[in-house]
C-alpha cells in the first residue's frame, strides 16, 4: 500500500535509519489534527438561521388590532337609567334604508342625523329597534354609523318591546 502525499518524506541518507518512525509520527499528528476538526462545532451558521426565521414570524405574524364593533353589555346589577327624551335618538333599521323620528332616510342622512344628535347631546343614546324580517346586515351597517360618527352609547331593542 503507498502512503498518501502529505505522509511522504524524503529522508537522507544516513540521517535516519527508519523511515517507519517519521511515517508513524507524521500518522498520529495527521489522526489528531481531523479528530480537533471533528470535535467542533461552529454554531453561527445555526443562529443565523434562528435570527432569520426570528424577523420571518415577526414580519409575516398577524397583529391582533381592535377593529370592528365592540358592545359592553350591562351587569345583573346594574339598574335602569333615566333619561330625557331628547337625549335618545331611536332607530328603525328597514331591508331599503332607516326609518328615524318616522321619517325613512338613506345611509347618508341617518348619519348626518346621528353627527347632529351627537353635537346637540354629546351624553345621548341611540336606540337601535330590530324587526324580525330585517337581515342583519343592516344592525351591522346601523352599529357601523354609529361608529363612525363617534356615538358610544347604543342600545338595542327588539320591535315588540315597550320603551
Amino acid at each position: 500500500m503507498k502512503s498518501p502525499a502529505f505522509l511522504t518524506v524524503s529522508v537522507k541518507r544516513g540521517a535516519m535509519n527508519d523511515n517507519g518512525i517519521i511515517y508513524k509520527v507524521l500518522r498520529r499528528r495527521h489522526a489528531r489534527r481531523s479528530w480537533r476538526d471533528e470535535r467542533t462545532f461552529d454554531s453561527s451558521s445555526i443562529a443565523d438561521m434562528a435570527f432569520l426565521l426570528l424577523i420571518f414570524f415577526i414580519v409575516t405574524s398577524s397583529f391582533i388590532l381592535r377593529q370592528g364593533i365592540f358592545l359592553t353589555l350591562p351587569s345583573k346589577t346594574a339598574g335602569a337609567v333615566m333619561m330625557k327624551p331628547d337625549q335618545v335618538l331611536e332607530v328603525v333599521p328597514e331591508n331599503s334604508g332607516f326609518i328615524v323620528d318616522g321619517r325613512p332616510m338613506d345611509r347618508d342622512a341617518f348619519k348626518k342625523r346621528v353627527t347632529e344628535h351627537k353635537e346637540a347631546q354629546p351624553k345621548g343614546v341611540l336606540i337601535v329597534r330590530m324587526k324580525e324580517s330585517v337581515k342583519y346586515e343592516r344592525l351591522v351597517d346601523t352599529l357601523s354609523v354609529a361608529r363612525e360618527t363617534g356615538l358610544k352609547r347604543i342600545s338595542l331593542k327588539d320591535s315588540g318591546g315597550g320603551r
